[in-house]
């Protein structure tokens, strides 16, 4: 008797499928090049994969799945730009279940490799789970920031610096002398949010630090900032607060909310104000005022009399999409990607080649593990590779 010819889109009309039949769905899975069939194929049999692992795709399966997830690949000046989050997990999703179908059609007889061989062959660096901050008190004594801790984590004099369930940190009490401490925030860490003595918040991104008094004495409220940090400012028009940027500019207020990016690898400096208005100022430079909606910018290799340009109308939401969770390329070429990641994930970035010169453009959630980020980062004919806490970049 003659062999039954295979007819996919038969299939599609069943409402389960049997193993067997998902087998030969599955090798015409990795030959097809029609993504609407995948797509219908993974939505109409989820319920047959939903209890099924997940394990590493074999290459060229997870080249055809990966073909469902639409970056625009164009010639250079182009900007790949990135879905919104909710594409992002549809396209996990994706990957996910292609996942479980090779799971759940391995060949039975077969043993499933160890798990010493499964980690040392999916090398990947997850995303942050919670904070690693530290403080450092005026003794030079260093509190570590347990993320299940909660309480009062120190006293100096008569201020109680506590942390509340929610991991949001606070100075109360008010001291006579001017004693500083300093919050660092790691590689690899969360966002860490802290309250001063006067009721202004500061969240503080990760390799940054923030160096303040445990309480505010004088005519102003001095502090100052490594890396980025977003403030809300509690007003107090007799007080201004300063901020002293990196030692290089200043920003003063009375009361806003604005956010710094200043970090020492990347070119400029900028400030951008969301409420309120603040002077921004170098040293033996003009200093600018800006209003909601602009922001500030000026280069940190700094010169005598180097001025500083405001933009207008600044995408808040992607200025602010560290605090909320993303990553934001705004027209980042790929070396200002590479350094946000190393920053987020705490890896060391290599360089092998000449790597072509690529724009990105939109958000991507924080909270992928780097390899699927880069994954989604390897559509515009980029390369890379994990070891250990290395990454490498090739063309």
């Amino acid at each position: 008797m003659p062999t039954k010819r295979f007819q996919p889109e038969e299939l599609l009309n069943r409402s389960s499928l049997t193993e067997e039949e998902l087998h030969l769905l599955l090798q015409y899975l990795q030959q097809a090049d029609s993504s609407s069939l995948r797509n219908l194929l993974l939505e109409k049999f989820a319920d047959d994969i939903s209890a099924a692992g997940s394990m590493e795709l074999p290459g060229e399966l997870s080249a055809k799945m990966l073909e469902n997830i639409r970056l625009a690949t164009a010639p250079e000046p182009a900007i790949t730009r990135f879905w919104r989050p909710a594409k992002v997990a549809a396209a996990a999703v994706i990957v996910l279940l292609a996942s479980a179908v090779f799971w759940f059609l391995r060949p039975a007889q077969q043993p499933g490799p160890s798990l010493a061989a499964v980690q040392k062959r999916r090398t990947d660096v997850a995303a942050p789970s919670g904070s690693r901050a530290t403080i450092t008190l005026a003794n030079g004594q260093q509190i570590v920031i347990d993320s299940n801790q909660s309480g009062t984590l120190a006293s100096e004099g008569a201020v109680q610096i506590e942390r509340a369930t929610d991991g949001a940190i606070a100075y109360h009490g008010s001291a006579t002398e001017t004693v500083y401490n300093t919050l660092f925030n790691p590689r690899g860490s969360k966002p860490v949010s802290l309250t001063l003595s006067d009721g202004s918040k500061v969240w503080l991104n990760s390799e940054s630090s923030l160096r303040y008094p445990i309480a505010f004495n004088g005519n102003i409220r001095p502090v100052e900032i490594t890396g980025e940090a977003y403030f809300e400012v509690a007003k107090n028009p007799a007080m201004p607060f300063r901020v002293s940027v990196a030692g290089k500019g200043t920003v003063e207020v009375l009361g806003t909310h604005f956010n710094i990016n200043s970090y020492g690898d990347e070119t400029h400096t900028h400030v951008t104000l969301l409420e309120g208005s603040v002077r921004v100022a170098l040293p033996e430079s003009q200093s600018v005022v800006i209003q909601p909606g602009q922001q500030a910018f000026y280069a940190n290799t700094f010169k005598k009399g180097a001025g500083i340009s405001v933009k207008n109308e600044v995408d808040l939401a992607a200025v602010l999409a560290w605090k909320n969770g993303y990553f934001n390329f705004d027209n980042a070429d790929l070396y200002q990607v590479m350094r946000q990641l190393a920053r987020w994930y705490n890896i060391q970035v290599k360089y092998e080649g000449k790597i072509p010169h690529r724009v990105f453009g939109g958000d991507m959630q924080r909270d992928l593990n780097l390899s699927e980020v880069l994954k989604l980062l390897e559509k515009n004919n980029v390369h890379f590779r994990i070891e250990n806490d290395q990454l490498f970049v090739r063309p």
